[in-house]
């Protein structure tokens, strides 16, 4: 069990000895050692003792905790910043130039993503939709290492996102699944709300990976800094989001694992997977996250992102 999630109303952990008792309406559900967690994720919902607490931060298990759309609202342990590397974090940060050598590869890997993932359903999905992101996403892809600034990557990244996107229903049964681009926050389809769902599960594994390599995650070179949001993860995010979430997402639709009625959707919140479709979710997702992919250079993808991250936070030190 490398993460722990307490997401459900009325669960809870408390320590008991070595181990995390898990309890859901004061029933012992799991009992785990705590060297066997790699994290612990506490929804809004759910309770965690103090002692629990105490015994993740002394065995360096970072904690999170998420609100009811699976975001990050905050973070116990795990930190191991230092003023090295600070220091060139802030060195790259206030350098135009700087910034843009290090986005630019980020760019590209999310294009990279993009345009592989369209072109491994062009084999069996025969729709002109497809045809035409690949025809915008691969030679924008090609005129990256020529962007002159920050601003014109990011118009280039736009450009593909919303050609991407646009293919996006044409590799899901459209009779079951209305998706009609990307949408605002909440989401108002399943789709997105899935997307959403990802990401959100895709920024906790970065910033895990971040902290855990010393990187301070709000000092970022190519979304925009305002000393709260986490910049630099959502930086590290860009080359994971097609590659890695959507595709998942893409298998769970396509394969059935999911259907239209595991949503519910409230004006407050939006379009979202309901308690039993959240375990599915749970289930697949860490199946996916532990088990070795070619595509990932044999590595698992949670093990692919956290080798990513640490040869950027190298990087960082050894070109200064």
């Amino acid at each position: 069990m490398p993460v722990l999630y307490l997401i459900s109303p009325r669960s809870s952990v408390r320590k008991c000895g070595g181990r995390l008792i898990v309890e859901k309406e004061e029933a012992i559900v799991a009992r785990v050692p705590i060297r066997m967690v790699t994290s612990v994720v506490v929804g809004r919902l759910a309770a965690a003792t103090l002692p629990a607490l105490f015994a993740c931060m002394e065995e360096g298990v970072p904690v999170f905790f998420v609100d009811r759309r699976c975001n990050i609202v905050g973070q116990l342990a795990g930190e191991r910043m230092t003023f090295s590397m600070l220091r060139c974090q802030f060195v790259y940060a206030e350098d135009e130039a700087r910034s843009l050598a290090l986005a630019k590869p980020i760019v590209a890997e999310k294009l990279r993503g993009q345009y592989r993932l369209l072109k491994m359903y062009e084999k069996t999905v025969d729709d002109a939709r497809i045809a035409k992101a690949l025809r915008i996403v691969k030679p924008m892809w090609a005129k990256i290492a020529r962007a002159d600034t920050v601003d014109a990557l990011r118009g280039m990244e736009g450009t593909c996102a919303r050609a991407y996107f646009a293919a996006f229903s044409a590799l899901l049964d459209e009779k079951v699944w209305g998706f009609h681009g990307r949408g605002g926050r909440p989401a108002r389809d399943p789709v997105n709300a899935l997307l959403n769902y990802g990401y959100a599960f895709l920024e906790r594994e970065v910033r895990l990976a971040a902290v855990g390599h010393g990187l301070d995650v709000r000092i970022g070179f190519f979304h925009a800094i305002d000393g709260r949001r986490t910049s630099l993860v959502f930086d590290l995010m860009e080359p994971f989001r097609a590659s890695l979430i959507d595709r998942f997402v893409l298998s769970l639709l396509r394969k059935g694992s999911l259907k239209p009625d595991d949503f519910e959707t409230t004006k407050k919140d939006g379009c979202r997977l309901n308690d039993d479709a959240r375990h599915i979710w749970y289930e697949r997702y860490e199946g996916y996250m532990e088990k070795d992919y070619q595509e990932y250079e044999g590595k698992t993808p949670r093990a692919y992102i956290d080798s990513y991250v640490e040869a950027f936070a190298q990087k960082l030190q050894h070109d200064l």
